[in-house]
């Protein structure tokens, strides 16, 4: 790769990174309450796409407790997905630099981890919100499912690449 492009594609990757962590503080700043309510949002959207396909409303079919599972799922989810998001950004990142894929995956990971960790401790100067290690471990399993999905799409770039080139050479030394 032509490095000025790599250098370029590197400021772009870091600048997204910090965007996302951003965006991941901005989540933290919720209070409780409005954090309650977002998860609720989600779950009626949930709840109005199973009616549509189901003509069930969950809000009679189950119990309370099980909707009250369903929201948990929803909030958990969804610190798996912002960090699942945060983890492909560093990969991003770390793709432009020359290191072995194995250190690449385990910065990475150590990045998320330790990032979920200050997010956690943040949370607890918010009012309504506290520091959860179990928050933290699940940030961690979205980050290194979004190594695993970063792995994938460098795989198939990297073998599409590889053809493209070995396809323009055959074609040139054709002539």
């Amino acid at each position: 790769m032509n490095p000025k492009v790599k250098v370029r594609l590197r400021i772009i990757a870091i600048l997204t990174t910090l965007i996302w962590m951003i965006v991941i503080f901005r989540f933290s700043m919720d209070t409780g309450v409005s954090s309650h309510e977002l998860s609720d949002f989600c779950v009626q959207i949930f709840n109005k796409a199973v009616y549509h396909f189901t003509g069930k409303d969950l809000r009679i079919s189950i119990t309370p407790e099980h909707y009250a599972l369903i929201e948990l799922f929803f909030r958990k989810l969804a610190h798996m997905s912002i960090y699942f998001i945060l983890s492909i950004n560093v990969m991003i990142v770390l793709f432009t630099f020359n290191m072995k894929m194995t250190l690449r995956m385990f910065i990475s990971a150590l990045f998320c981890f330790l990032y979920a960790l200050t997010d956690e401790f943040h949370q607890m100067f918010v009012d309504g919100r506290g520091a959860s290690f179990t928050d933290c471990l699940i940030d961690t399993s979205g980050a290194l499912l979004g190594i695993i999905a970063a792995l994938i799409i460098y795989c198939i770039m990297y073998t599409i690449m590889t053809k493209y080139q070995k396809h323009k050479g055959l074609i040139q030394n054709a002539y």
